[in-house]
């Protein structure tokens, strides 16, 4: 009868603990849409890049980077575009290729979340 109560505790544990991981990745503020969409291909230059999350995001640890063909981007600083998203404008115009936006930022618990995304620009004029 030990040999079972030890197996049932043992279950119970990792139990409480898969929930206690999945309870700390839902914790961060995760990324819902972006603009440009990630791996969109664009016949224009765009004038920003804008994502949308599942939180308000905390602008006081926000970044944006963005880096191209020719290296880094520059920009303007992250700002608020609406309650949960945040964009930053390009201060020129992008040549054509691929570009890689890193972000970060936090939500409500304070944890900070950090990702990318690409997007590629084709025949801008």
């Amino acid at each position: 009868m030990k040999p079972n109560f030890f197996r049932l505790r043992n279950l119970f544990a990792v139990a409480v603990l898969a929930g206690a991981f999945e309870m700390l990745a839902l914790a961060h503020n995760r990324l819902m849409k972006t603009e440009p969409a990630a791996g969109a291909v664009l016949n224009a230059s765009p004038s920003h890049v804008e994502m949308w999350f599942e939180e308000k995001p905390d602008l006081t640890v926000s970044k944006v980077a963005v880096q191209g063909p020719s290296g880094i981007v520059e920009m303007g600083l992250p700002h608020a575009n609406g309650e949960k998203s945040i964009a930053a404008d390009f201060k020129g115009k992008l040549a054509d290729g691929q570009y890689v936006v890193k972000w970060q930022t936090a939500g409500d618990d304070g944890h900070v979340s950090k990702g990318d995304f690409n997007f590629s620009v084709k025949g801008a004029h």
